[in-house]
């Protein structure tokens, strides 16, 4: 009896716990995906260069994955100028990919500040990152 008792109790405590961690959140995290991979040339000297890479931006509501996705042409235009202005010595050091990473950031922010006037993303990551030298 005691045991059925114990097993009850933990199912209503652990059913209150999740329905309030529903209820109190609602900032989960969503990514949209900007598709296709971008594929730029980039260097401004010597042989051609190139980098595809995947480009994922996190926001924290509905309403700003549907601000972001209404203006991803734009921001797949800034982000395809600045992937290709620039050198190798950024592409090819982890500290470079960084720094390149909240640089993008940065511009996708700047992009949505003057068309929402809201920054709208949290964060942005390279999916995956390849360069031919």
């Amino acid at each position: 009896m005691l045991r059925l008792a114990l097993s009850w109790l933990l199912v209503v405590c652990s059913v209150a716990v999740h329905a309030e961690g529903e209820a109190g959140g609602g900032s989960a995290a969503r990514y949209i995906h900007l598709e296709p991979a971008f594929v730029v040339n980039y260097g401004s000297s010597g042989r051609m260069k190139y980098l595809r890479t995947e480009v994922s931006l996190k926001v924290s509501s509905g309403a700003a994955a549907a601000m972001v996705s209404q203006h991803k042409p734009y921001i797949r235009n800034n982000l395809v100028l600045l992937l290709s202005a620039q050198e190798p010595e950024t592409m090819n050091s982890a500290k470079g990919r960084e720094s390149l990473r909240r640089v993008c950031l940065d511009e996708v922010r700047a992009v949505m500040n003057q068309l929402e006037g809201m920054p709208s993303v949290d964060d942005l990551y390279f999916n995956n990152f390849v360069v031919q030298n």
